[in-house]
């Protein structure tokens, strides 16, 4: 098993979130975005610049994708799906399917290769499996997909778009449905890894092009790779205790960058982890896949 240390990691985003997560690559304009959960803060830098720029969202925001718009997002928050202006901050409200349950919200989400935005959710506590699988189509109705999750968390497809992948951290589980693209059905949930015997807790994770599966551990300070079959490929090493997810960015997506947590650390383990909170980089042999944008057909008002 290769150890990855000839890819050394390096700094993208020197600050220090709480719960950095989300990361999400726009190629039109070359920016990378990601949250601060718990902040409620939405990041965004273009590669090479080091100018970034702070969104304050007013609530807990867990995930974001893009729209047709470079400068409008979807994003999954505590009050439900909004889109949000990145020029103003306004946001515009689509749903909360969650508004009934205020101990639950979303937290890790994605949008599947014909435009529609998955979103998981997961009780504050994490104790009871109570966390819920959205799909928000193009029309603006959204459906349950599944259900019984402690913690709703990284969501990707395969290359050919007949796999879909999901975490529950909580359960360390990496699951796979059976997907359709054409009408966005995911069936016959399987375990994709078992991830008990990994150091962590499974997070945020990426699909690159060959069909590999990128996850983060909590706790772990690394990256996995699992082949298409769930084997374990690599552990790359990275330098934070806690990295939460992965995305593919930079010239021809032969970049990752790795978002990580702060929150819950010692004052002896941020001194042993200076970076912690961070946003990281390093190269990637295999590159990524474009983010596919969330497409709404109907009229919002704001």
């Amino acid at each position: 098993m290769a150890d990855g240390s000839r890819n050394v990691t390096s700094l993208f985003w020197s600050g220090r979130a709480r719960l950095g997560e989300g990361p999400l690559w726009d190629s039109r304009i070359d920016t990378l975005y990601w949250v601060d959960i718990v902040a409620g803060t939405v990041f965004a830098q273009a590669a090479g610049s080091g100018r970034q720029t702070r969104i304050d969202v007013g609530t807990q925001v867990g995930c974001l994708g893009l729209t047709d718009d470079p400068q409008v997002l979807v994003a999954g928050m505590r009050t439900g799906w909004h889109l949000l202006d990145v020029r103003t901050g306004g946001q515009t409200f689509l749903a909360d399917p969650e508004a009934d349950r205020p101990a639950c919200r979303f937290n890790d989400g994605s949008v599947d290769p014909a435009g529609r935005f998955w979103t998981g959710s997961l009780e504050d506590g994490e104790t009871r499996p109570v966390g819920r699988l959205y799909r928000l189509d193009s029309g603006g109705a959204y459906t349950v997909v599944d259900q019984g999750f402690y913690c709703s968390n990284g969501i990707d497809w395969s290359p050919d778009g007949r796999w879909m992948y999901f975490v529950d951290s909580r359960a360390d589980v990496i699951y796979r449905y059976a997907f359709d693209v054409e009408s966005g059905t995911a069936v016959g949930r399987q375990v994709f890894a078992d991830t008990s015997s990994i150091s962590g807790i499974p997070d945020g994770l990426r699909v690159d092009a060959a069909g590999d599966v990128w996850c983060a551990f909590w706790d772990g300070a690394h990256l996995t790779r699992f082949t298409p079959d769930g084997a374990v490929a690599e552990q790359v090493p990275v330098l934070v205790p806690r990295p939460t997810s992965v995305a593919f960015g930079g010239p021809g997506l032969h970049t990752m960058y790795i978002t990580s947590a702060s929150t819950g650390l010692t004052e002896a383990q941020l001194a042993e982890w200076p970076l912690s909170g961070s946003v990281l980089q390093r190269a990637a042999s295999t590159p990524g896949r474009p983010s596919t944008p969330f497409r709404l057909t109907r009229e919002v008002t704001t």
